[in-house]
This record gives structure tokens, sequence and C-alpha cells, in this order.
């Protein structure tokens, strides 16, 4: 009998720790992790590479798993793809298959309405994790379009994460203060603007006449990128302003230094 009730026991501890451990995986929060999403459209099944193509390719890291991150940060990316493609204002609900499909919808209108036009539309963006420590998630995207006129367009955006909330990280969340001041004189020594003229006084568009940093600012491993798209702050023709900093030489007016462990 107790041989019986031993072996019962046994048994029912074996069970009793298998439940628990099925329980413990069940309820373990995945680390959040990133794939990499493509969207394609094209009008009448054209080939790109065969030029006179009218499509969109959109390719973008999409966040997985994680503590509730992965949508704020989804919902980050979608944005910035719908508004750099649309150039429509925040808030809208758009998302990149409906950009997609909406971007075949407008050219086949346009092409109805002006017999005449022929030129194709294109829009590429490709979006991918820049890097990637316990404190930031940084995402580069190079977008290149043409949807008629004098010449395409073409930018370069920054995301930057707290991976921890999904915050988006802003300009103040990454520098102090003094750091625009630094950036300010070692912009205008080189493009030579005079440290006791108007910012603009050589042609710059910078608004209100006062310097400000990029929209989107790149971080790299032991690097900051500062990255002015034409139009910014200067005519098209000015192309693209890029100042690029060791994080060594800028340390103290970093808040968020480099982590040891970085992809």
């Amino acid at each position: 009998m107790r041989r019986i009730l031993f072996a019962f026991i046994a048994v029912f501890l074996v069970i009793s720790c298998a439940d628990e451990k099925k329980e413990n995986e069940e309820n373990e929060i995945k680390a959040l992790s990133f794939s990499s999403r493509t969207i394609e459209k094209r009008l009448d099944d054209c080939l790109p590479e065969n030029g006179e193509c009218t499509f969109i390719s959109l390719t973008y890291p999409v966040a997985e798993d994680g503590n509730g991150e992965a949508e704020k940060i989804n919902n980050e990316i979608e944005d910035l793809i719908v508004r750099t493609i649309d150039f429509q204002d925040e808030g809208h609900s758009e998302k990149p298959e409906e950009l997609a499909e909406n971007f075949i919808r407008d050219y086949k209108e346009t092409a109805n309405d002006f017999p005449e036009y022929e030129l194709p539309w294109e829009a590429t963006v490709i979006g991918k994790i820049n890097y990637r420590s316990p404190s930031i998630v940084s995402i580069k995207f190079n977008t290149d379009m043409f949807t008629g006129g004098a010449h395409g367009y073409r930018s370069t955006n920054y995301l930057n994460f707290d991976p921890e909330s999904g915050k988006t990280l802003k300009e103040s969340d990454l520098f102090n203060s003094d750091f625009i001041d630094y950036v300010e004189k070692d912009f205008r020594q080189k493009k030579n603007i005079p440290l006791d003229t108007n910012i603009n006084s050589t042609g710059m568009f910078f608004e209100n006449d006062e310097f400000h940093l990029p929209a989107n600012i790149g971080i790299k491993k032991g690097e900051i990128i500062l990255h002015y798209n034409a139009y910014e702050i200067a005519p098209y023709s000015a192309g693209n302003f890029i100042l690029t900093y060791p994080k060594s030489e800028i340390e103290q007016y970093l808040k968020i230094h480099e982590e040891k462990t970085q992809i």
C-alpha cells in the first residue's frame, strides 16, 4: 500500500511540474524583435527593371512581440511611410497597403484624364534597422519617387525609438540644450557663414532666421548623423546637407550613451 502511495505522489509531482512549466512558458513575454515586410504593386503587371513601368515598392521593418511597444513602433513606421509618399497631414488612417493601391489608382486616373500623359510613376521606400542597442532602435528609410514634374523626389528619414516603451525619441531625448550651439558653429564654419551674420545671409531657408537641427537624426554604432533633406533649409538645387559626428566627440551633449551591446 505504501509503495502505491509513493508511486501516486511521484506521478502527481511530475504532472504538476509539467503543468507549471507549460503555464510559465505560455505566460512568458517574448522579447521585442523585428522582421521585414515588402508591399509591391505594379500597373498591368509591368516589370520595373524593363523601364516605362508604374510601380510602388515598400520595404520596412515590422516590430513583433514585446510588451506592447511593438504596436507603437509599427504605427509610427506606417505613418512615416504614408506621409512620405502622400504628403498628407499627420493623423490620417491610411495604411501602407492602401497607400500602394491608391498610388496605382491615382496614376490610372491621371492617365485617363490626360490621354497624352505617358510618364510612368515610381515610388520606392526601403527601411531597415540602422542601429540597435538596449536603449535605442534607430531605423533609416530611403525614398525615391517620381510622379511627374521637373524632377523626382528623394529623401532620407530616420525614426528612433526607446525599445522598452516604444516611445519615439525626439531631439530633446537625445541631446542636451548645448548641442544646438555646437552644431550651429560647426555648420557656419563648413558653409562659410560668419558667426555675426544672419544664418540665412548666404541663401539658406532656416525658418524665422534661426538655426535648428534637422527633422531627421540618424544613429549608428559610434556616430550621430544630422540629415537635412532637400528643401528643408535650402533650394532643391542645393541638395542634402549631412553632418556626421563621432559619439566620442560629442559625448558631453548626449543624453543616451553608447551601449556595450549593439546590432
